[in-house]
């Protein structure tokens, strides 16, 4: 995997040092946090983008714990788990036998992917694409295994200076320094974890993703900005850690509320937004069936 700043190994370090890499955000009912919250609502703009494609073989590349794989296998997809490390395919594997889901894993690169032509029927990846400064290659690739019919869904985390997470700034740090002296005034201060590996993410947005989409063959394109609320905790960059019990709760009623409103006032998914505004955004696009079909 050719990165501009960062290779498989800072990936592969990632998952083995730091202990929240082990975090499952995949959850059956009412979620327990905030990022379990936001990936049920993730699944469900998922499910409105790939319209009648409800069965059939899902690959997530980039799978690492497969927080998002877990929903399509929790749906009933023949679902695939694909990472350059073998440390995160473990903790997916782990979190699927937890649950009662099945999978397959494979140590693989989404540069080379280990798929025939045509061959897959959803292909997505949460929080990959922006780590590389030529995109073009992987999502050929991608497009290249993809069946005709097939939907390439990848949600994508840009650099960014401002976005709604700059709202939560002030929060956040407030909570980094009560975080800190509860640990000192309580005794209970525990070693510096290792530092996370810098990784290089780009700043390309929809348009960039979309050309290149188109210029491969991908029809019914399209994009979201997603993630429309700030992430909260002393923590929050990835590996995301989740505040208290009772904080998480507050907050997520507190999310509700808000999506609610602007749902009812924009009269689209509140989980979507203008792009420049989301902590995310998604981009997508049907493969071109074949003649005859």
């Amino acid at each position: 995997m050719n990165l501009r700043s960062g290779d498989v190994d800072t990936f592969d370090t990632s998952w083995r040092i730091r202990p929240e890499t082990k975090r499952y955000h995949f959850k059956r009912g009412k979620p327990d946090h905030q990022v379990q919250f936001a990936f049920q609502n993730h699944w469900r703009v998922f499910r409105s983008i790939l319209g009648n494609v409800r069965s059939g073989v899902a690959l997530e590349v980039g799978a690492g714990r497969g927080s998002m794989a877990a929903f399509f296998a929790d749906a009933g997809f023949d679902t695939c788990l694909l990472d350059t490390s073998a440390t995160a395919l473990a903790s997916g594997r782990y979190n699927f036998e937890r649950d009662d889901l099945s999978a397959s894993y494979i140590v693989g690169d989404v540069l080379r992917l280990p798929f025939d032509d045509n061959s897959v029927d959803v292909i997505t990846s949460i929080g990959l694409m922006e780590h590389f400064d030529d995109v073009r290659t992987p999502c050929a690739e991608q497009i290249r295994i993809l069946k005709p019919g097939g939907v390439l869904l990848n949600y994508i985390v840009p650099e960014r200076a401002i976005s709604v997470q700059t709202l939560a700034i002030p929060i956040n740090l407030l909570l980094r320094l009560i975080h800190w002296l509860g640990q000192v005034i309580g005794g209970k201060k525990r070693a510096t974890p290792p530092a996370k590996p810098a990784l290089y993410r780009n700043e390309y947005d929809s348009k960039h993703y979309l050309e290149i989409y188109r210029s491969l063959g991908l029809d019914d394109v399209g994009s979201y900005g997603t993630f429309p609320m700030p992430l909260v905790s002393h923590s929050y960059d990835f590996p995301f850690s989740p505040m208290s019990p009772d904080a998480e709760k507050v907050l997520m009623a507190c999310w509700r509320v808000l999506l609610g409103i602007y749902g009812a006032i924009s009269g689209r998914d509140p989980w979507t937004c203008p792009e420049r505004w989301g902590l995310a955004f998604v981009v997508w696009g049907k493969k071109s069936r074949e003649e005859g079909d």
